[in-house]
């Protein structure tokens, strides 16, 4: 297909809340020629969020977060094992209005990791889940000095309770490659860490 085509003919906002839900009628060209029949989607408005993988070359490790996660709760109900619903992963977090992605960056590892970073490097921008949300994350990784993490953190005022967790490169990558990992950001980032970062280096 040369010349794709998209006409939006609605859009308009279904539900206004911490998050959105917008309502959307569409067309889009087909492979074989000519345009849709006009398609309606709700779509999630998640907005735009940072990804930040930690890590600690000279101590080889890691640092992830670990904390509940309301999108794994009735999962873990239904397997009866409510640690399911803790999940580990990068730092990570919602773009403010007004705020660059790098300046997120900075926010988030104070935040949630509690020390202050100012060198990030950019690895790529995805869709998580682009078949109903309009979400798309920024990874970076940034290099730390680890001996400076607690074991604890998270904004009281924002109900956040967070364990932070060093990993070894080694464990960490045997865990990866067992598929003991649950969230495609914490895959993606250390994919890129394990096999294009310190096999580049």
């Amino acid at each position: 297909m040369k010349d794709k085509k998209l006409v939006i003919h609605a859009k308009h906002r279904g539900y206004d809340g911490f998050f959105k839900i917008n309502l959307i009628e569409f067309q889009h060209s087909l492979y074989q020629g000519g345009l849709s029949p006009k398609i309606t989607r709700e779509l999630f408005g998640r907005g735009q969020a940072v990804v930040v993988l930690l890590y600690d070359l000279a101590a080889q490790q890691i640092v992830l977060v670990e904390q509940c996660r309301a999108g794994a709760l009735q999962h873990a109900l239904d397997a009866n094992d409510p640690n399911q619903a803790w999940l580990i992963e990068p730092v990570a977090g919602m773009i403010d209005d007004g705020e660059t992605p790098l300046e997120t960056c900075q926010r988030e590892t104070r935040e949630e990791a509690g020390i202050e970073v100012s060198q990030f490097e950019y690895i790529n921008q995805f869709y998580p889940s682009p078949g109903g949300s309009d979400e798309i994350l920024h990874l970076y990784a940034a290099e730390i000095d680890s001996s400076r993490i607690g074991q604890w953190s998270g904004l009281a005022e924002e109900v956040e309770d967070i364990r932070l967790v060093k990993i070894p490169f080694d464990q960490a990558k045997q865990q990866l490659l067992n598929g003991e990992y649950h969230v495609a950001s914490t895959l993606i980032a250390l994919q890129w860490l394990f096999f294009q970062k310190l096999q580049a280096s």
